[in-house]
């Protein structure tokens, strides 16, 4: 009988370690948002994307127990024309038949006070994974949580404007990436 019940508890606990993750909160699409900046030939201009997706469990009183995946539709983006969203999602720039999907994972988030955090982890695009560390805000709105935050991204490391987009003189090589994340749900379940 010892055996059975040790066998049905091992067998129990290996088939939870398979069912996914079930995120305590979820994104307010309608209400969260994803831009960047950046020059062309030395004026700022602004862009966006329409399209992205969060699986998020975060407790501003425990960042660092933080789960957190956000995956980015690159043929959402909105760069105010056209032809520059056209262009954007040619392989020279996101090579969207490719590779369609930006994601990032905070492998951790702490405290800096304030209602401060700061995430780091892995943001991948077109393949080219780079660490990088996005500070942000924490404000509990009744039931919503909204994270506001930016991170500066060097283009040419992913490779983002490859052949004769590679001249920074056209297009900067920093882009400062703007967030907000509005989540509803607890957190920490």
């Amino acid at each position: 009988m010892t055996r059975f019940r040790t066998t049905l508890i091992a067998a129990t606990l290996a088939a939870a370690a398979f069912v996914p993750a079930q995120a305590a909160q979820t994104l307010n699409a309608a209400k969260s948002q994803i831009g960047f900046t950046f020059k062309q030939m030395n004026t700022p201009s602004d862009g966006s994307f329409k399209r992205f997706a969060a699986n998020v469990d975060f407790d501003p009183a425990k960042p660092e127990a933080t789960r957190a995946e956000f995956s980015v539709d690159l043929a959402s983006i909105d760069t105010g024309s056209p032809d520059g969203d056209n262009e954007a999602k040619k392989k020279a720039w996101f090579n969207t038949a490719a590779t369609p999907k930006a994601t990032f994972t905070a492998k951790s988030v702490k405290a800096l006070g304030n209602g401060k955090f700061e995430a780091r982890g892995p943001l991948v695009i077109k393949g080219v994974s780079r660490d990088i560390v996005s500070t942000f805000t924490a404000k509990q709105n009744g039931a919503e949580l909204q994270l506001d935050g930016s991170f500066p991204l060097l283009r040419l490391q992913y490779k983002l404007g490859d052949g004769d987009w590679a001249d920074t003189g056209a297009v900067a090589d920093e882009v400062l990436v703007k967030y907000r994340f509005v989540l509803n749900g607890k957190a920490g379940k």
